[in-house]
């Protein structure tokens, strides 16, 4: 009878091990079965979590949701947006693990812009929440904010505002550096351009009077017609995202049509094509997919679903 004990117990730890490979076998194959674009196949598509602001509140376990949505459709990785660093660095690290176990890297971005009266009590806590997730390694805020909020008619930095903002920019930009991050900002409400002496925009800001190599730019390539107070040209968009291709940190892919963000892709004044030639060529590899925001999840959902259709079928 011992023998045949020890057959047994031999047996089942076999199984047992031969089981546990087939599964982590799985997990592997199952992790890397990523969202490709046939003719860009190294741009890694992710969303942010803002697409579904109507209906998930910035917590642990809606993030948590979308995590699990992003692992179950392939997505590379997510930008939480969490505008004002309410998750504590606790939250954070929880989700960083949580993300690894899902396969799915992490981008962290807040809100807030360079000017806000809060910029430093905020970016404080969110430097420190973005360097514990696994990505591509950066921290996003805005650059136009409250001075832009406040007047609705308001379309550009004046000097004495745009003199701060590259100040606080690159203080950004060396705090970040020190926690092993790449810093960004994305171009909004401002103008593309202004005339570089009473008034200034997103081309000042990144001209040679404007911030320092330290900081990036996570580009939106739709915020140029239905964002900006001064909506430009498809040609003049072009030219700037070209000439600042190689300060691009990660994109916003979203749709503007008639100067209004769509809740779906379906192309835009800035050629989905012709920028993605440019992002390949410059390994400029991560694209979050912006969207209109939904009023229900069903419908969150289905669009980004209806949106990476039509990239994989035009890209």
């Amino acid at each position: 009878m011992i023998p045949e004990v020890r057959f047994g117990k031999k047996l089942a730890c076999g199984l047992a091990g031969l089981f546990c490979l087939a599964l982590f076998a799985q997990t592997t194959l199952y992790a890397a079965d990523k969202i490709v674009l046939p003719k860009y196949p190294r741009l890694m598509i992710g969303f942010t979590t803002s697409n579904f602001s109507k209906v998930y509140p910035t917590n642990v376990a809606n993030i948590k949701k979308l995590l699990d949505f992003a692992s179950e459709q392939g997505f590379a990785f997510i930008e939480i947006r969490d505008s004002e660093a309410t998750l504590t660095l606790a939250d954070c690290k929880e989700l960083a693990a949580y993300a690894k176990q899902k396969g799915v890297e992490v981008i962290y971005a807040m809100n807030t812009g360079l000017l806000d009266s809060n910029y430093w009590e905020v970016f404080s806590r969110g430097v420190v929440n973005a360097a514990v997730f696994d990505g591509p390694k950066v921290v996003r805020t805005g650059a136009n904010g409250a001075e832009m909020l406040a007047d609705a008619k308001k379309t550009h930095w004046t000097a004495a505002e745009f003199a701060k903002l590259v100040e606080n920019g690159n203080k950004a930009g060396k705090t970040a550096k020190e926690h092993k991050l790449k810093f960004l900002v994305e171009n909004a409400r401002e103008a593309l351009k202004g005339d570089g002496v009473t008034s200034f925009g997103t081309m000042e800001l990144f001209g040679p009077k404007g911030v320092s190599r330290d900081v990036g730019l996570q580009l939106d390539v739709a915020n140029f017609f239905c964002t900006s107070r001064v909506p430009s040209t498809p040609d003049a968009a072009n030219a700037f995202v070209e000439s600042q291709a190689g300060r691009i940190g990660y994109t916003h892919l979203k749709t503007s049509k008639n100067h209004k963000p769509q809740p779906v892709l379906n192309g835009n004044e800035l050629s989905f094509e012709t920028y993605f030639k440019l992002l390949q060529k410059h390994r400029k590899n991560f694209v979050a997919i912006e969207l209109d925001p939904a009023g229900t999840a069903d419908e969150a959902y289905a669009n980004h679903l209806k949106s990476l259709a039509y990239l994989k079928k035009n890209f």
